[in-house]
């Protein structure tokens, strides 16, 4: 059965305030890449075509059942043109990655503590983006083809999806992301490796540094999604805390990632956070947080999710994908029946994967289809 447009954000509506909708709402997790694979583009050309991927998608949500999207892809152009080291698009089909890069120095801690957007455009800038440190007018003209490119490119990128997504009813639940203060300060100035150290040999820095960092995330929030609504939710991937001690991650991580959350939910922002790999010694934590958020896991157990936050978080995620690469049809839907019944009772719950879908070898398509399908028709509320 085909639901309208209207139908869906009724449903997904529900679900996010922890309501119990008609269906369990099915949120798509396959990338753009894999929308490229599956409509067998070529990921080199696509990549610099936003016509290409809007197409792919087309000819994916005709053949795969879903709900809710959203996204935007990592376009190659920008981080070709800014001579980007935190994303780089790979030689072979310019798919962009992110390798652990250092922005900031262990001894500059001071500098970026006093004034970290000066020090953000002054040093880290330059480091991550080299072709915008050039000397002379080389630098600035690349930062306007950056910039201008940039915009062009997801501009008909998101005209087509809008017409894309209008075509087959659905619903898009995420505008924009933003980190949380201490994984920015891990992802893009230290690096895994030096904030584990200055975790250890300097954590009263690495406080000063997460709290100078606050202010920027907040504003940085409101430019990439200036109008926040209960659907179009605010992405936040969290990264570090399951790498964290307990104690670093009380005294470090969670005041300013508490913060910023409370603060844009008054604001009224849905949130939608990926809490990577296993967060069972974190629910007391989370437990503190107010209505307005996704909680998208990965490795936890929806059952117990369910019993510790499900009142007041809408939960998602958890089905393996590794299953829908390795496992018989048969065998995803089965899983796809355990977490449902686990998660789904009650309602405030979305169907979806443990992590996003990057290629055709991470997800057979007979796999997703019929496991979408399942869901769709099995995930009914009576």
């Amino acid at each position: 059965m085909k639901l309208t447009t209207e139908q869906r954000v009724e449903m997904i509506k529900k679900a996010i305030m922890c309501e119990k909708p008609e269906r369990v709402p099915v949120v798509n997790k396959a990338e753009p890449s894999y929308a490229i694979q599956y409509a067998g583009y070529d990921m080199k050309k696509a990549l610099w075509s936003p016509e290409m991927i809007v197409d792919a998608y087309d000819k994916l949500y005709t053949d795969v059942y879903v709900d809710a999207t959203g996204g935007l892809p990592r376009f190659p152009l920008f981080y070709k043109t800014t001579g980007s080291r935190a994303f780089v698009p790979r030689e072979q089909d310019d798919f962009v990655q992110h390798p652990e890069v250092e922005g900031l120095q262990a001894d500059e801690y001071d500098e970026y503590i006093a004034d970290p957007f000066k020090c953000i455009v002054n040093k880290i800038v330059p480091r991550i983006y080299p072709k915008l440190a050039k000397e002379g007018a080389e630098g600035s003209l690349n930062y306007l083809r950056a910039m201008i490119a940039d915009n062009q490119i997801k501009a008909k990128y998101m005209a087509g999806t809008i017409a894309v997504e209008k075509k087959h009813n659905l619903v898009s639940i995420r505008r924009g992301a933003v980190e949380a203060p201490f994984d920015f300060v891990a992802d893009l100035l230290r690096g895994f490796t030096g904030i584990s150290m200055d975790v250890r040999r300097n954590p009263n820095k690495v406080k000063e540094a997460v709290e100078a960092t606050l202010p920027i995330m907040y504003k940085v929030a409101k430019l990439v999604n200036p109008v926040p609504s209960i659907t179009n939710s605010l992405f936040i991937p969290l990264h570090m805390p399951s790498y964290m001690r307990t104690k670093d991650f009380e005294n470090l991580y969670w005041p300013t990632f508490k913060r910023l959350v409370v603060d844009l939910i008054n604001d009224g922002y849905t949130l939608q956070i990926f809490f990577e790999k296993n967060w069972t010694r974190y629910y007391e934590f989370l437990q503190e947080l107010p209505k307005g958020v996704i909680a998208y896991f990965e490795e936890d157990d929806m059952g117990v999710v369910k019993e510790k936050i499900g009142k007041q978080m809408c939960i998602m995620g958890n089905f393996p994908i590794t299953m829908l690469r390795l496992n018989t049809k048969q065998e995803c839907i089965d899983k796809a029946k355990e977490i449902i019944d686990k998660a789904a009772p009650g309602g405030g719950y979305m169907f979806c994967m443990d992590k996003s879908i990057l290629s055709l070898s991470d997800a057979k398509p007979e796999n997703l289809i019929a496991v979408s399908e399942f869901v769709h028709e099995y995930g009914v509320y009576k």
